[in-house]
């Protein structure tokens, strides 16, 4: 028998986080008689922040260490998760992994009767108007908290390791037992917090998960990819250009169609055009080339592309004009810019709506993850004849 668990994470910004996860949970079976191992998948490089990456364990009360790697240490992927674990709740919007093409449903790999672990302070409603529906039951359960960003450079420590272990104690007992988690945690860090903080997860999740029916869900929106046989390969190697062109407009730019970054983002910018003043940072700082000039001067946004860096709301000059809002309040990526266009009363009180009443600010130190600022302030909306001479001349 083989227990599989998979870890999705923020590749860099959660890497360490994952990492102790899955080595933990080796270590831990280990002390109680059973084998298991980890490994990772592409999540070491800078131009890879925040893009969706994987840990994955592998625990066996029945075979030897050399049966359980021949069995499942040569793949980039697995076939099927007991437990599916997400330590970035907007990952339940699916995931476009590095090693795969097209966004993949978060419970894609959960088997019938497993696990959909989240870490969230969301509700069960807010979290499965993005998750697919399958043709089995299976069970979400949520671990409160914020998404904790321990990167390679920062490590965030806020117990979030030891809660996700004593949630896994939760779910599965056969897997690891709380005892064996406090046992490890306790010889291992000598710290009574790290103890409590996992009797606290193990706590909240034993028994309180929800069973997700096939009728739950949402119809996956998504073109699921279809990979050529090996009958179909070309010969050599030959990577596709991107066909090149340019227009005004939403989309106007080039961009790779194969891989859109979307999935990458935890935040997205809210922008109020009514106050954009035309300066042109946004669509200069932007690293990802997300802007699209518009006949009218101002600047659209890709958000299939924008990967949350914050870089345009932290450049931009004018007061409540670019706002970085959480990924979960939105629905679809469609083109702020047409739909300003088509009702500007209607995108304003819209874009107010999803900012709210809390400002979020990325730290300098890349990794450390966002602090709440003072509250926002709505700003009354204001056309061309509102503005100085100077502003429409800029």
């Amino acid at each position: 028998m083989i227990r599989r668990i998979e870890i999705n994470y923020r590749g860099v910004f959660q890497k360490t986080l994952a990492r102790q996860v899955a080595s933990d949970l080796v270590r831990i079976a280990a002390r109680t008689g059973k084998v298991g191992f980890s490994n990772g998948r592409y999540s070491d490089a800078p131009e890879r922040n925040g893009v969706p990456c994987k840990y994955f364990v592998f625990i066996s009360p029945d075979l030897s260490e050399e049966e359980l790697e021949a069995e499942c240490g040569a793949k980039l992927d697995i076939d099927e998760a007991d437990i599916s674990i997400v330590l970035d709740d907007t990952m339940v919007k699916g995931v476009e992994p590095w090693a795969w093409s097209g966004i993949r449903p978060i419970n894609e790999k959960v088997i019938e009767g497993g696990f959909l672990l989240v870490v969230s302070n969301k509700e069960v409603g807010e979290l499965m108007k993005f998750i697919p529906k399958k043709e089995y039951p299976y069970h979400l359960a949520i671990l409160p908290g914020e998404s904790s960003l321990s990167g390679l450079w920062v490590f965030h420590d806020d117990l979030t390791h030891e809660r996700v272990l004593g949630a896994m104690a939760g779910l599965d007992p056969e897997l690891v037992s709380i005892d064996a988690v406090e046992s490890y945690l306790r010889e291992r860090t000598k710290d009574e917090r790290r103890v409590a903080a996992a009797v606290e997860g193990y706590e909240w999740v034993h028994h309180r998960y929800k069973v997700v029916s096939p009728e739950e869900g949402i119809d996956w929106p998504h073109a699921v990819p279809v990979l050529p046989a090996w009958t179909e390969f070309r010969e050599g190697v030959a990577v596709p250009a991107i066909q090149r062109g340019f227009r005004l407009g939403p989309r106007g730019q080039s961009r790779s169609t194969i891989f859109r970054r979307g999935t990458t983002k935890t935040m997205r910018p809210v922008i109020r055009f009514d106050l954009c003043r035309k300066c042109t940072l946004c669509w200069l700082e932007c690293p990802d080339e997300c802007f699209d000039p518009t006949p009218d001067g101002r600047y659209d946004v890709d958000y299939q592309y924008c990967v949350g860096c914050g870089k345009c709301a932290e450049v931009c000059p004018v007061n409540e004009c670019i706002v970085m809002v959480d990924e979960l309040r939105f629905d679809d990526d469609s083109s702020p810019w047409e739909f300003w266009n088509r009702d500007p009363q209607g995108y304003v009180d819209w874009a107010e709506e999803k900012k709210g009443a809390m400002r979020q600010k990325p730290l300098v130190v890349t990794g450390a993850g966002p602090v709440v600022t003072a509250p926002g302030q709505r700003v009354p909306a204001r056309g061309v004849h509102d503005m100085t001479d100077q502003e429409v001349s800029r």
